[in-house]
């Protein structure tokens, strides 16, 4: 592919007047009394996730335990099972 002057000043333009449209950034950082409604789910959700991680028990240890077996086909292959979904 070749790129010629026209196409290279196109492009070169085309970016100068981005980088000028975009502006300095804004570092403007909202400060949570700016908005109540915010910190309030915030602090709601902090409180959900603390009362999930003690309000159920963990799992049972499954009873159904399995060794894997590697069965050959007689087409050469691994034979899997998906009946269980294990």
């Amino acid at each position: 592919m070749k790129i010629d002057r026209q196409t290279l000043l196109v492009l070169a333009a085309a970016f100068a007047i981005g980088y000028w449209l975009a502006g300095q950034p804004d570092n403007h950082t909202p400060r949570p009394s700016d908005r109540p409604v915010l910190t309030w789910i915030a602090r709601a959700a902090k409180s959900m996730l603390w009362i999930a991680v003690f309000a159920e028990p963990p799992p049972a240890a499954a009873a159904d335990t399995r060794t894997v077996q590697h069965a050959i086909g007689a087409d050469g292959y691994p034979v899997v099972d998906h009946s269980r979904g294990l």
